[in-house]
């Protein structure tokens, strides 16, 4: 199979699923739970149905973000571009290419640009671990905290 028509093919089936999430969002939320009216319902009744509304919303949007970088791609193969790292110039790899369609980058230039992890300066400050190693008890009640 051909790098375009897996993006194609990817591009599509974005497209649907894309679809079938924004029908499901525009329905009432009363509609889904098959409630008469909501007004009545305590709050927490429809908490899970809210939660599930707001996940879908949030895979909707990664969904979207995703179709962007598929059409990004078939323009770039259009182009000539598509396969060619933008940060180095060098070819991705073909393996990398098959398993992340959209990627841009090669896996080397892709390992130096992910985000390195760093924790922030107040948990230094913060830490009830670094009191108690200071010999510095916490005390709830009465009692030591770590007892």
């Amino acid at each position: 199979m051909t790098d375009i028509y897996k993006l194609w093919t990817r591009k599509e089936e974005l497209e649907n699923i894309i679809k079938k999430k924004q029908e499901d969002i525009m329905q009432p939320l009363s509609q889904s739970t098959g409630e008469l009216s909501l007004y009545d319902q305590h709050p927490a009744d429809i908490a899970s149905e809210l939660y599930e509304r707001e996940k879908d919303n949030g895979l909707l949007e990664l969904l979207e973000l995703e179709l962007e970088k598929v059409n990004d791609a078939i323009k770039r193969y259009n182009s000539g571009q598509y396969g060619i790292c933008e940060r180095c110039g060098k070819s991705i790899e073909k393996a990398r290419l098959e398993r992340v369609l959209n990627t841009t980058l090669c896996s080397e230039c892709a390992r130096q640009k992910q985000d390195k992890t760093t924790r922030p300066a107040e948990e230094d400050i913060l830490s009830s671990a670094r009191m108690a190693d200071k010999g510095e008890a916490i005390q709830v009640a009465g009692y030591e905290f770590y007892e």
